[in-house]
């Protein structure tokens, strides 16, 4: 099978999936922002999230801007989007010159974070502020390894519990192709 039918067999398999829109600065100073899906928590403690970064769409064996900037200054921020940011989160995928700011292009707001150098999107359901742990070399993807150091929220959305009523704010999932999920059944354990 060729690296794309692959590509397309995984993200078939493998859904719904969450979405990691990661937000990074460059070392000059340009915001990024990028949707990724090959994304999940790694570890409850220390609280560890991974995301694969694979190449630059459409540029073979160029590494993405989201993961050059995570080299460069040791952060990123994984935020959570909504469903009413679908529109925004697809905007913000499409392939752009590194100097470009994909907060700007996507209309979302960029605002900084507590701790680390790269700004949230203040759009984000929840924000989960992180420093790189560790990357690992697997193939033609980086699997990226961040240690959570901060965490906030949309104002409302956690109660006393930390859970959240995924009905009055619903998350946006990513399912094959071009389609996203907003809402699933609830089943009881």
């Amino acid at each position: 099978m060729t690296e794309d039918d692959i590509y397309k067999l995984l993200s078939c398999a493998v859904q719904p999936r969450p979405i990691a829109w990661i937000s990074t600065v460059s070392a000059t100073g340009v915001n990024n922002l990028a949707p990724f899906s090959f994304f999940n928590v790694a570890s409850r403690s220390p609280a560890t999230l991974m995301v694969s970064i694979g190449e630059r769409i459409g540029c073979p064996g160029e590494q993405k801007d989201t993961l050059v900037n995570i080299r460069d200054t040791g952060n990123f921020v994984v935020n959570i989007p909504s469903a009413d940011s679908a529109d925004a989160v697809t905007v913000s995928c499409d392939t752009v010159h590194p100097n470009i700011d994909e907060f700007d292009l996507s209309g979302m707001t960029a605002i900084d974070s507590q701790s680390v150098t790269a700004p949230s999107v203040m759009e984000a359901l929840i924000s989960l502020e992180c420093e790189t742990h560790q990357e690992v070399a697997l193939g033609t993807d980086t699997l990226v390894l961040g240690t959570v150091v901060t965490v906030t929220s949309r104002a409302g959305l956690l109660a006393d519990n930390l859970h959240v009523d995924t009905l009055a704010h619903p998350f946006l999932g990513r399912l094959a192709g071009p389609y996203y999920v907003t809402e699933m059944n609830r089943v009881a354990q």
